[in-house]
């Protein structure tokens, strides 16, 4: 069991019936609970999978996310690749009807996706009751963001590796912490940096890089691996970098993308922070509609969120050695470029790393990695964070995205999925430090 001692409890939105029954136990534990509110109910959405095989599909598929119908989970990355989006029950008829026309049949992959969130829910409450008499932080459960950063800063005032800071302030206020794992003073080694949670739905993602950074801050010393990495490289993580999103998601909509921030459409807030980055603002794979997933902002670093990204990358120039956007989900890792197919002149070594990281990874357990540029093996997308490490930043040759495993829980996997993947997805970005040249 994966735990670390700690001295908060953790809270998640409950149905009336869980809140009476959680409330119940814990007061008779002498514990109590922070209530958050009910969030959206997505009883009968479904997630399904089409593989469209013409230019007319994809345009099809294009105007129902305009018109609201769908809501994608994977884009398409073009004909003959499969994408999957999320739908109404009520709305499934109408586009299964559209799609017939063009031979296409969507394949359901998740029939009810209250179902997968209820099953989170029911495991984080479970493993809540469980660890109702520890002070430990459980790796095992998610965690609110108020007790990430709490973790963050206990572990750096008891630990000499460990440096914690604020690195900027959402839109909504809320801090974005990050933690520094360094042997010695800052400026001598080189760094690897994880940027982690953007897009607020991925839980997994805070679940990994707080297990990978604990693993680092703890297995010093007595860890060879994780020894040799300290004593090699300082490493930087930032576990939430959208935090107001991240809360949101618990607080009010399990599904939310984006950061908060107003926008000209009151009825659509959020920028995906995603595409706020300026490598090639405004191209191809971002959206100028607010009411869209992939909405960029109105400027590249509109976004306060964006902007603590890139100044810690700038306040650590000429150091980075490797950054790594981790995300959810589908088993893909990914180099530049994502906004054209023309491949970086340094491509054959980052092609060679990535293979490195993904036979790790599928040696752990057994879980199949693609790995390419993601122009060549996802969609287009423009102003991410890890092409601006590599084309606006420092020119970071190891600059990449992994999208961890989940296909059958897509973004809402339940607790007990936490532990393999932050342990695959670790040895992945191990054996990838282990052979940076």
């Amino acid at each position: 069991m994966q735990i670390r001692r700690f001295s908060r409890f953790c809270a998640f939105p409950l149905s009336t019936m869980q809140v009476v029954h959680v409330v119940c136990l814990l007061a008779a534990l002498g514990l109590s609970a922070a209530i958050l509110p009910k969030s959206i109910d997505y009883s009968g959405h479904k997630v399904v999978s089409v593989l469209p095989k013409s230019e007319e599909g994809l345009r099809t598929l294009q105007n129902f996310e305009r018109q609201g119908l769908i809501k994608y989970w994977i884009h398409p990355a073009g004909l003959n690749r499969p994408a999957s989006f999320q739908i109404s029950a009520s709305d499934l008829e109408l586009v299964s009807n559209v799609l017939a026309e063009q031979a296409l049949s969507p394949i359901v992959l998740i029939d009810n996706i209250q179902d997968l969130i209820e099953k989170q829910n029911k495991e984080i409450l479970e493993r809540q009751l469980q660890n109702a008499n520890s002070k430990a932080f459980d790796f095992e459960n998610f965690h609110t963001y108020p007790e990430l950063l709490a973790f963050m800063q206990e572990t750096a005032a008891n630990n000499s590796l460990v440096s914690y800071s604020v690195i900027g302030q959402s839109y909504e206020g809320r801090d974005i912490g990050q933690v520094t794992v360094r042997t010695g003073s800052a400026g001598v080694k080189q760094i690897i940096f994880l940027e982690c949670g953007i897009h607020a739905r991925e839980w997994i993602t805070e679940s990994t890089c707080i297990w990978i950074f604990d693993q680092l801050a703890n297995g010093y010393g007595i860890d060879a691996e994780i020894t040799a990495l300290v004593d090699k490289f300082d490493w930087i993580i930032v576990p939430t970098s959208n935090p107001d999103g991240y809360e949101y998601t618990w607080a009010s909509d399990r599904l939310w993308r984006k950061n908060r921030a107003l926008t000209d459409n009151a009825l659509c807030p959020g920028v995906d922070l995603n595409r706020n980055y300026d490598a090639n603002f405004g191209g191809d794979g971002s959206s100028p509609l607010p009411c869209s997933e992939t909405y960029h902002g109105v400027s590249a670093f509109s976004e306060s969120e964006a902007v603590a990204i890139r100044d810690s990358l700038a306040a650590n120039r000429r150091f980075v050695k490797a950054f790594v956007s981790v995300h959810s989900y589908g088993g893909i890792w990914m180099s530049p470029y994502g906004y054209i197919k023309e491949l970086p002149l340094e491509y054959d070594e980052m092609y060679r790393v990535m293979a490195i990281g993904c036979e790790a990874i599928t040696a752990t357990y057994g879980t199949p990695f693609e790995y390419a540029n993601e122009a060549a093996i996802l969609y287009l997308t423009s102003g991410t964070t890890r092409d601006y490490a590599y084309v606006g930043s420092d020119n970071i040759i190891y600059a990449y995205t992994i999208e961890t495993r989940g296909k059958a829980y897509g973004f809402v996997p339940p607790p007990s999925e936490i532990l393999e993947t932050a342990i695959e997805t670790w040895n992945g970005i191990k054996a990838m430090a282990f052979n940076l040249l």
